[in-house]
């Protein structure tokens, strides 16, 4: 009999599993809100409660797809998992955002009554009803806002339940009201629900269980991204339980911990910069990040931690600053000696823990006080950055660039030496076919070069020919997608691509405007109209637009079958502060209007926008 109950059991969890494969093209048929399906509710969703049980395969500490993570109702893989249960909590999730609180005449009875057993029997409904509990947290958002202490008063004491499972569901649910219960406010009432919530959840982070300190950690991220600058009051007990779980977690945990720094760093920036923080907080991750080893992928975490810390402490960062570098540049050196041979490198190679790396030095580069100067004077980060930029893994030569471009910004003196190698590099990375994954390495291999040729002028003059070739080229591929709104990252990253190229291309054209016309002849329409998108507070837009005045002064007749896209140019402009470059303007416009002859320059301004004509008339008098 047992052995045929296991049998029924299973074949009615396949049937189950099958039979819920009808909800997504029922769903995207009918994202609003449908009449027939809204008749079904009270016959559906304690079926869906149902389901969401936990199986007995699942009752272990390993992972599973079930785990809360609701957020994926709300994308193009709502269904996109193999069990039921976690199929039923995501479709109950999306019948709230479809119904709002309409959902809760059938469903918050149900949750009231299998949250109030305690008995061990009825434990996994319990656990259910709290799951559906966070899944309906913000459809049923008008609701609970004003229902928001029963809330809290119901799953404060499930925190404590003897299940590991209940515990570590409560802890997730209680995140998903933070919206509610971590408002921006001067609330009274909402500031003693958030301290009680808060002073609830923090014990969790040192439960017994790995699971309870997971979710405990992770609805701890959650609520410190919602609370903002609210946290800052209890700034030290939410450190003192971090630094006890950084010191009690096991390895595979760790990284949640360091997530959890990250998350509070980044939510209340400079606040964290107090003598008493620094002092729980930094000695510990510091020996944390010596301890752990180069290939470890925890590292990751750690090191995003670092650079958020970085960012947020500013002049506080500095006493850890030198010690942070260097481990940064071991781990960066470690990485590329096993690329070649992980045997002989002790080490295993990841991609992840250099792009982290680098991005963390680009931080201290950045940070206020963190004297980088004399870091990297003493270092052989020169020799590291030159392998990155030409590494075969565009995210890796994507970070390098930018952090090249970050030295440039602040100790451009440290490149000097070897400015003839980053040109040499950085223009490599401009030629050829442009593809998704090297849009990011080509823009800021741009950005660095303009960066390089402002601060060096005559070392560009070998890479000019070059760079203005395929500028121009980056500059009429751009172009439609520059004066259309972007829809897709692809056209984010070729917009940004094509406004650095316009940028760097002005500079360019600013130290050496005899090299540049020859290359011009299919691309001054596009790099007009895309500086014309540049805003005024741009600190680059003037390097550019004087390039482009000392360019048609060498050789107006570059110019001369693209006045218009010229005025329309220089007509971008809501007010003009420097009135040597609006007299460059002026120069450049007085000299077309001879150069075309009264008539044709009639035609030439009669096709122009009203406002670009009003601009002319009222900066330069045209």
């Amino acid at each position: 009999m047992a052995e045929k109950a296991h049998v029924m059991k299973e074949l009615n969890e396949k049937v189950s599993l099958t039979a819920s494969k009808f909800w997504p093209p029922y769903y995207d048929a009918h994202q609003l809100k449908p009449k027939d399906l809204k008749e079904l509710l009270p016959g559906l969703i304690p079926v869906l409660l149902s389901d969401m049980a936990y199986d007995e395969s699942l009752l272990d500490e390993k992972e599973d797809e079930s785990q809360p993570d609701i957020d994926q109702a709300h994308s193009g893989d709502l269904f996109n998992v193999g069990n039921l249960r976690a199929r039923s909590v995501k479709f109950i999730g999306v019948l709230s955002d479809l119904y709002g609180d309409d959902i809760l005449q059938t469903l918050m009875p149900l949750i009231e009554v299998k949250i109030s057993k305690s008995d061990d029997e009825t434990w996994k409904e319990r656990e259910a009803a709290v799951f559906a509990l966070g899944a309906i947290a913000e459809g049923c958002c008008k609701f609970f806002y004003t229902h928001l202490c029963e809330i809290v008063a119901i799953l404060l004491p499930l925190l404590d339940d003897k299940y590991p499972l209940i515990r570590s569901i409560s802890c997730w649910t209680l995140s998903q009201f933070g919206t509610y219960v971590f408002k921006e406010d001067d609330d009274l009432k909402n500031s003693e629900l958030f301290e009680k919530a808060l002073k609830g959840l923090l014990p969790k982070l040192l439960d017994t269980s790995n699971r309870v300190q997971k979710a405990a950690c992770l609805a701890l991220i959650t609520i410190e991204e919602d609370a903002g600058e609210n946290l800052v009051p209890h700034l030290s007990i939410i450190l003192r339980h971090l630094m006890r779980a950084l010191e009690m977690y096991q390895r595979q945990n760790l990284k949640f911990v360091y997530d959890g720094i990250r998350a509070l760093a980044d939510s209340v920036g400079i606040d964290l910069n107090e003598p008493n923080y620094l002092e729980i907080l930094m000695p510990p991750l510091v020996s944390k990040l010596q301890q752990t080893s180069s290939s470890d992928k925890d590292v990751i975490h750690l090191l995003k931690c670092f650079t958020s810390l970085c960012e947020a402490l500013e002049v506080g960062f500095a006493p850890f600053a030198l010690s942070v570098f260097q481990i940064s540049l071991d781990i960066i050196q470690q990485q590329q000696l096993a690329k070649v041979n992980h045997a002989f490198a002790g080490a295993e190679y990841d991609k992840r823990i250099i792009v982290s790396s680098l991005e963390l030095v680009s931080g201290l580069a950045q940070g206020p006080g963190s004297g980088i100067k004399s870091m990297v004077s003493q270092s052989n980060l020169l020799d590291l950055l030159l392998k990155c930029c030409m590494d075969e893994t565009p995210d890796v030569r994507e970070t390098a660039f930018a952090l090249m471009y970050d030295l440039v910004m602040v100790f451009p003196l440290y490149l000097q030496p070897r400015v003839p190698e980053f040109l040499v590099i950085a223009s490599q990375q401009l030629s050829g076919n442009f593809t998704g994954e090297n849009l990011g390495s080509a823009n800021n291999a741009c950005k660095a070069i303009g960066e390089l040729a402002f601060e060096f002028g005559q070392e560009v003059s070998r890479i000019v020919t070059n760079v203005v070739s395929s500028l121009g080229l980056i500059l009429q591929h751009g172009e439609a997608l520059v004066v259309r709104s972007a829809t897709t990252l692809l056209e984010c990253n070729t917009i940004d691509l094509t406004v650095n190229s316009a940028i760097t291309l002005g500079i360019l054209a600013w130290i050496r405007p005899d090299l540049v016309p020859p290359h011009m002849e299919y691309s001054m329409k596009a790099w007009c109209k895309t500086l014309a998108t540049l805003a005024d507070d741009d600190i680059t837009k003037e390097a550019a637009f004087s390039g482009l005045c000392e360019m048609v002064k060498a050789n107006p007749s570059v110019g001369s079958s693209s006045v218009a896209y010229i005025c329309l140019a220089f007509a971008s402009w809501e007010e003009i502060r420097n009135e040597d470059l609006q007299t460059e303007f002026i120069r450049v416009l007085n000299g077309y209007k001879s150069m075309l002859g009264r008539n044709s320059w009639a035609d030439c301004v009669s096709g122009l926008d009203p406002l670009v004509k009003e601009r002319l008339a009222r900066w330069y008098r045209m």
